[in-house]
């Protein structure tokens, strides 16, 4: 495992998801100017159901992380039985179609669209926890493949086309089949060995751990079902998703521990732990305080109706920062847990190991997100309060409880493995953030708050280029391990034909 290289491949998953920033707010822009409201959130209700159909793949895909993190040639096993539950899971959503399509009608050729995206989505999932467990840089390679590829075919399709939804539903199925196509090519040195009904077997015989471990995002995920079905309106779910595009971003940051977990499953240390904190901090501080202050002419971007969901996306990026190192800790504690190292392994050792330990306070969690939410939008329904309310509400009810269980998780994480919190080096941060808040005040583009796309994007770019050159600018001269961090990371990038 000395192959994992944590900066080199932390960085460069986050790089892509920084493009990803850039492009995903491109494509955002063609599809949300071309989509009315009802239809936005009538993607975002298919994408949330579809998920659904998806669920066996994450039987192979946690597993596949953890025994090729170990050395087991297990890749071939697991991507050809993906190929055969993909395909089950599309018959299954043919034959459950009539029955979700009396909620919210779609035509012909998108349902078709969304046919073909759980069959290529199961395939690029599989071949990224493949790279995610030997080479996770990789996975940055494919995300920039991805997310280049959306951009251009959505341009053609949604943006010259007129294609609408299908057409940006399209645009999601050929950009995958893309990034599926960058790892085919990658994955010949991988796919050695023979295909294993033992390595099956085994994978089956431990089910419940990657379905429970996966069971508490589908649950979450129907606080869209719900919003949806009590106030009978796609409104509240287009504004919770419209600022979580931006909200979103800052969950990028931690890309940068991509390395951690496969570090951790063959050795790591307390150090690699600090020093994934300490990178995810120098970019998630900036990004946090960059949008609290341009919440209103971000919105502003996608349609002058999300401009007064300022506040909703302030809330929102609590919400995600919180999310952002509850990950990070429950990483840090399953990559610890060593139980299944073993090959005959007993069942009732794994659910009393943290592999089992971690998704059930996940799933509590999200039912106790979900029965909140539930009896919240049913109050502020029957008092007739707008959808922008409760819409700030729900993600309100995903603050809290994210809150209690990344408290929890600090806790077990520290007891198993003693790491620090840098406070000074973490101070420094926050002092270069808050100098490049106060310059945003001053330059603050109140022309972004425009119908014109081309003028908010004018007038808001430079200030958001102005804020990053002043962040960094104080950052390198106020802390010398920044300094010698950026000399690392020009090191780092010398990129090898090996690894593009």
């Amino acid at each position: 495992m000395s192959n994992i290289r944590l900066r080199y491949s932390g960085l460069i998953n986050f790089a892509s998801r920084i493009i990803s920033v850039a492009t995903g707010l491109m494509f955002t822009l063609i599809v949300t100017r071309r989509l009315s409201e009802e239809a936005f959130g009538t993607w975002q209700f298919y994408t949330s159901i579809l998920l659904y159909f998806t669920i066996p793949s994450g039987i192979v895909n946690y597993w596949l992380v953890r025994d090729l993190g170990r050395g087991k040639p297990v890749a071939k096993s697991g991507i050809l039985f993906t190929s055969g539950m993909s395909l089950i899971s599309t018959v299954l959503f043919l034959i459950l179609l009539p029955i979700i399509s009396s909620e919210v009608s779609i035509d012909i050729p998108t349902t078709c669209a969304f046919v073909l995206w759980i069959i290529i989505a199961y395939h690029t999932w599989c071949f990224g926890s493949v790279f995610q467990g030997v080479k996770p840089q990789v996975i940055g390679y494919g995300t920039i493949i991805f997310e280049i590829s959306k951009v251009v075919i959505g341009t053609i399709l949604v943006g010259y086309m007129r294609l609408q939804l299908f057409g940006a539903v399209l645009s999601i199925d050929l950009a995958l089949l893309m990034q599926t196509l960058y790892y085919s090519l990658r994955l010949p040195k991988r796919f050695k060995g023979r295909f294993s009904l033992d390595d099956v077997r085994r994978w089956l015989k431990m089910v419940l751990v990657p379905l429970i471990l996966r069971a508490p995002g589908l649950v979450a995920m129907l606080d869209v079902v719900i919003l949806t079905l009590i106030t009978g309106s796609l409104l509240p779910v287009a504004y919770v998703k419209a600022v979580s595009i931006f909200a979103m971003t800052i969950t990028f940051s931690e890309a940068l521990t991509v390395g951690l977990y496969p570090k951790l499953l063959s050795g790591g240390a307390s150090k690699d732990i600090e020093d994934s904190i300490e990178m995810v901090l120098m970019f998630l501080i900036p990004m946090v305080l960059g949008q609290l202050v341009l919440a209103e002419p971000l919105l502003y971007l996608l349609r002058k109706e999300y401009g007064p969901l300022h506040n909703v996306l302030r809330i929102a990026l609590l919400c995600y920062a919180t999310i952002v190192f509850k990950e990070i800790f429950s990483m840090v504690i399953q990559g610890i847990e060593k139980i299944d190292a073993s090959e005959n392994i007993a069942w009732k050792e794994v659910t009393r190991s943290y592999l089992m330990k971690i998704p059930l306070i996940e799933l509590f969690g999200s039912l106790s997100y979900v029965a909140i939410l539930y009896l919240t939008v049913k109050i502020l329904n029957d008092l007739h309060c707008s959808p922008a309310l409760i819409s700030l509400a729900s993600i309100f009810c995903s603050l809290l409880v994210n809150i209690i269980l990344v408290s929890y998780y600090l806790k077990i994480s520290r007891n198993l493995i003693k790491f620090h919190f840098n406070f000074s080096r973490i101070s420094k941060f926050l002092v270069s953030g808050v100098v490049m808040s106060l310059m945003l005040l001053l330059f603050y583009p109140e022309s972004a708050k425009s119908e014109q796309i081309f003028i908010a994007t004018a007038s808001l770019m430079p200030v958001i280029l102005l804020g990053v050159i002043v962040y960094f600018t104080v950052l390198f001269a106020i802390d010398s391990k920044s300094r010698g961090f950026l000399t690392v990371v020009l090191k780092s990038l010398k990129i090898r034909k090996s690894e593009l």
